[in-house]
């Protein structure tokens, strides 16, 4: 199956939107993403439920998964199980490094920046397919690093295998499985 995970911008609301707005604004959009996987798919959009947790649920057998950031949103659909996320490369606190990773993690690659969110964003698509939030970073583990576009991580003896795009200081990663995977990047228009 080819997945067609896309990226958006965010075009900015009329007004600064804050708080509870501003995350709806972002949603709406990252939603527009996703009807744009839905098209390339060839797959009519059902109705976008989320169960008590917050998790995406499936309609019609087809699952769906959304993130967003202030410049950017990310979103893609599947047949199968599925998790997107999207991050800025910006400096954050030291003590991030080891949140997001173990001293074993990071000798697969050089402590940088651009490693930590693709760690952080590769781990967090997965998490997102198991139901638990961000406080399961620990639990999933990095297990390899074969290219600058692919990461596999192991939770709990189950792997996964991640793809990865940069655009415009973002990472966004998307399961892969054995999908292909075909990115939509839009612009602003």
């Amino acid at each position: 199956m080819t997945l067609f995970p896309v990226v958006m911008p965010v075009i900015e609301a009329g007004h600064k939107p804050s708080g509870k707005e501003k995350v709806d604004h972002l949603s709406q959009i990252a939603r527009e993403a996703l009807k744009v996987s839905a098209e390339k798919s060839r797959v009519r959009l059902g109705e976008l439920l989320k169960d008590e947790r917050g998790a995406p649920f499936p309609f019609a057998g087809i699952y769906w998964s959304l993130s967003h950031k202030p410049k950017y949103v990310a979103a893609v659909i599947s047949k199968d199980k599925v998790g997107i996320d999207i991050e800025e490369i910006k400096p954050r606190p030291e003590s991030l490094f080891a949140r997001v990773a173990s001293d074993e993690e990071w000798k697969l690659q050089e402590r940088s920046w651009d490693t930590l969110y693709r760690y952080w964003t590769a781990k967090e698509a997965i998490l997102k397919i198991i139901g638990i939030g961000i406080g399961g970073l620990k639990i999933c583990r990095i297990t390899s690093v074969p290219d600058d576009n692919h990461i596999t991580l192991d939770y709990k003896g189950q792997f996964f295998l991640v793809a990865q795009l940069r655009h415009n200081n973002h990472i966004v990663s998307v399961l892969k499985g054995d999908n292909e995977i075909k990115w939509v990047v839009l612009y602003k228009s």
